[in-house]
């Protein structure tokens, strides 16, 4: 795919998609799409959780050390850094999940992070840790998808040992980084799967029978029961990454339905969610992010606007390794 200039505000989108995302799913994760729909019907505001409405999960916090990182690294992964800023940035209110625990107490003890991260889950974790987090390598390869599919797989290896993760992990930043440069008035929701499912390596066949069934699904959407059967909605990332590439191409035309609807499906709806919104904000910008969200995100050290200057500076170093041919 030939070069195609960034544009700010999607880049932005792409980093504030996934906090506005995962702060919409984290009250209600771990609910089944019917009690979503028992109590709330659809969630529409930024309702009460466990730091406050508004706040997010590891998942964006996971996300600003990874981007810090492939700063710091000028857009490369350095594995020693990221362990060391992912434990920096631990903390247990942010509701991370087992095999993170597990992974800094091995970093504590001194375990190499290529042996922690094949200690756990008896070879490895096949979790969508390593893909919640990945947006910043979407944008710094913006339209180049086999550059953001390498780094994406690269900087899962930290954390995450199994193929199934890493191949996760480089089909949300593909998706991100397609979703950057793909003209809103010509979307095809078919051809950008088509492109997707082209770029995946033959090894990831998991993720391309996933790719068939988010197509196969799209007028069953309404269906939230065949939908979590078939695309799943856990934190298995084979099994939640192809859902929020679902939510995305269903609805489009509107980042508000897009990630209500990752929402409504219940199981894992933070990082679904956040996923979700991902994709959609580096497809519509940070500006389709509606007021009454973007004004309920906290907005302390790391908050909402601490973000944006962060998404800022990796759009600038995207640029300048677009402006010089980086292959990554």
């Amino acid at each position: 795919m030939m070069a195609t200039p960034l544009d700010r505000d999607r880049c932005i989108g792409a980093f504030l998609g996934t906090f506005v995302g995962d702060a919409l799913g984290m009250p209600v994760e771990g609910w089944t799409w019917s009690r979503i729909r028992r109590q709330y019907g659809e969630v529409r505001h930024m309702v009460p959780a466990r730091l406050g409405a508004g706040t997010y999960t590891d998942d964006t916090l996971l996300m600003i050390a990874l981007a810090e990182s492939l700063l710091a690294s000028e857009g490369r992964v350095d594995p020693e850094d990221l362990v060391r800023r992912f434990r920096k940035v631990y903390d247990p209110r942010r509701g991370f999940g087992a095999g993170m625990h597990r992974l800094v107490r091995l970093w504590d003890e001194g375990v190499p992070w290529e042996e922690a991260a094949r200690r756990l889950f008896d070879g490895g974790s096949y979790g969508n840790g390593a893909a919640m987090r990945v947006a910043p390598v979407g944008v710094l390869f913006a339209g180049r998808l086999a550059a953001a599919y390498k780094l994406a797989v690269a900087q899962a290896r930290v954390t995450h040992a199994h193929p199934l993760a890493q191949q996760a992990a480089g089909l949300q930043a593909m998706a991100v980084a397609l979703a950057l440069v793909t003209p809103v008035s010509t979307f095809d929701p078919e051809d950008f799967v088509a492109e997707l499912e082209a770029a995946l390596p033959a090894s990831a066949e998991t993720l391309r029978r996933a790719l068939m069934l988010v197509l196969e699904l799209r007028t069953y959407w309404e269906d939230r029961e065949r939908v979590v059967h078939k695309l799943g909605n856990g934190a298995a990332a084979h099994r939640s990454v192809p859902t929020a590439l679902f939510a995305f191409i269903t609805f489009w035309r509107s980042f508000e339905e897009a990630l209500v609807y990752a929402v409504s499906l219940g199981g894992d709806t933070d990082t679904i969610a956040a996923m979700t919104g991902a994709i959609a904000g580096a497809f519509h910008g940070v500006r389709a992010i509606p007021t009454r969200w973007w004004d309920a995100l906290e907005n302390g050290p790391r908050g909402r606007d601490d973000v944006v200057r962060l998404a800022e500076r990796v759009y600038a170093l995207a640029q300048q390794l677009q402006a010089t041919g980086a292959r990554g």
